[in-house]
């Protein structure tokens, strides 16, 4: 057990993209390449407004701000193709310090869980590759909730199979959406933002912003 601020930390729930994995900057060129391949440009702004959120958020937000008639679900699957090609031709990008940090909170018999808005389908072949799947309880991914964040539900139906008082239950998150998802389910909230700095609203439900996990690692 550690604790954060006078509260017992009982469980950890990681979100994955961004946060273990430096995989948001890989998956921004990926979209830009695919878009370009079918003729179209989408500006930066628009990439990282993809960050932490799910498929048809981003659909929502693409063709609101390109049009009905940008090629959605063709574009996508180019993407899903590329990322493919990408992952198996080379590794996993971890995050600095999480090996170290899943390290240090097996030792103290934390139970691990993964929260992320991504599919399983392709959740599982990136944990197994990075080597990390053991280290967690279970997965739920993005096809496995109604609701994805910044919708709390990921995070309630995690605290519950985690069987923690919400405020027990340290989520670690790297996106707007994410730690909006994880601070309305009741849980202690670290940021350790990726490619979009935090707001003040996220500022404003974070316990602890960090600049790594390896940080965290050391603080915790």
């Amino acid at each position: 057990m550690v604790e954060v601020d006078g509260i017992a930390i009982r469980a950890v729930a990681f979100d994955m993209d961004g946060l273990m994995f430096d995989s948001e900057r890989v998956a921004i060129e990926l979209w830009r390449s695919a878009a370009r391949l079918e003729g179209w440009e989408i500006t930066d702004q628009l990439l990282l407004g993809l960050v932490g959120h799910s498929s048809a958020e981003g659909k929502r937000l693409l063709v609101g701000a390109l049009g009905p008639a940008f090629p959605y679900e063709t574009i996508r699957a180019l993407r899903l193709s590329l990322e493919a090609d990408y992952y198996r031709d080379n590794p996993v990008p971890l995050k600095p310090g999480l090996l170290e940090l899943l390290d240090s909170l097996g030792r103290a018999d934390i139970p691990l869980a993964v929260a992320t808005s991504t599919t399983r389908p392709r959740v599982l072949p990136l944990m197994e590759k990075a080597g990390i799947l053991d280290r967690f309880q279970f997965l739920l991914c993005g096809d496995e909730v109604e609701k994805p964040k910044p919708d709390p539900e990921i995070y309630v139906k995690t605290i519950g199979r985690l069987a923690v008082a919400p405020e027990s239950c340290l989520v670690l998150e790297d996106s707007l959406a994410g730690v909006t998802a994880a601070h309305a389910a009741g849980a202690t909230v670290f940021m350790v933002p990726d490619v979009i700095e935090p707001d003040r609203r996220a500022r404003a439900m974070a316990s602890k912003i960090f600049a790594s996990l390896i940080e965290v690692r050391d603080y915790l």
